[in-house]
């Protein structure tokens, strides 16, 4: 029974290394996914603020069509008060001259604001676009280092299959499904049975099964976790 608890240890350490390996390659992947995350905010930014600035533009050229015909209209405007023949049609076209004139004082400061606007755009343009090429180029280093990386450990993997395997086949067809049931639950197949406690659980385990854990007779299970149970000699081995 000692040679059954010692292969029990020692694949219980084999599922250990394999759980650790998914753990790392479940991180890579994850880190990778914020990465790549990141980087689309990026480019989803850099769409909205290029948008905007065509937007901008756009409302720039709007507002510049209409300072010249304003400037147009104001032109003939002083044209016929130069020829008004009377007091009312000099009358008229000083209110067409005035109100002209506030027009275009409107869309002159409609336009400075719009002018700040795509300066602010194109600042946050360049800043952006900036970020965005250090993420992509920073995105494109840990893939292939993920790359590398992750091969390593699937071969690392595919070797520790066939350790796995080897020890697999030293233990008992029974106490194997009891294993593989409990580490399917709780994740861990075995415990150290020290000091009269499970040490996968840290239950206390009672004097008289103790005694008969100790003595190597067969297998024990946690009365609470299920665990199978190692002595501490053969733990510690």
């Amino acid at each position: 029974m000692h040679e059954q608890l010692e292969a029990l240890e020692e694949l219980a350490k084999t599922d250990q290394a394999f759980r650790q390996v998914d753990v790392e390659l479940g991180e890579i992947d994850g880190q990778l996914a914020e990465l790549r995350s990141n980087v689309e905010k990026i480019r989803e930014l850099l769409d909205r603020e290029r948008a905007q600035l065509a937007d901008a533009e756009k409302l720039r050229q709007s507002q510049q069509a209409e300072v010249v015909a304003i400037d147009e209209k104001t032109t003939r405007s002083k044209k016929r008060q130069e020829i008004a023949r009377n007091t009312r049609e000099m009358e008229a076209t000083t209110r067409e001259l005035d109100v002209l004139k506030r027009e275009r004082e409107e869309r002159t400061k409609e336009g400075e604001r719009v002018e700040q606007v795509i300066t602010e755009v194109k600042v946050s343009i360049t800043r952006h676009e900036a970020d965005f090429k250090e993420l992509a180029r920073l995105r494109d280093a840990e893939e292939a280092a993920a790359k590398t990386r992750s091969g390593e450990l699937r071969a690392r993997k595919d070797a520790m299959a066939g350790e796995r395997k080897a020890v697999s086949s030293r233990i008992r067809a029974d106490l194997l499904r009891i294993y593989t049931m409990v580490f399917t639950k709780r994740g861990t197949g075995v415990a150290e049975c020290a000091g009269g406690i499970c040490r996968g659980c840290n239950v206390s385990i009672p004097p008289q099964l103790f005694n008969q854990i100790v003595r190597l007779d067969r297998v024990y299970q946690c009365p609470q976790c299920l665990r199978i149970l190692l002595p501490p000699r053969v733990a510690a081995q």
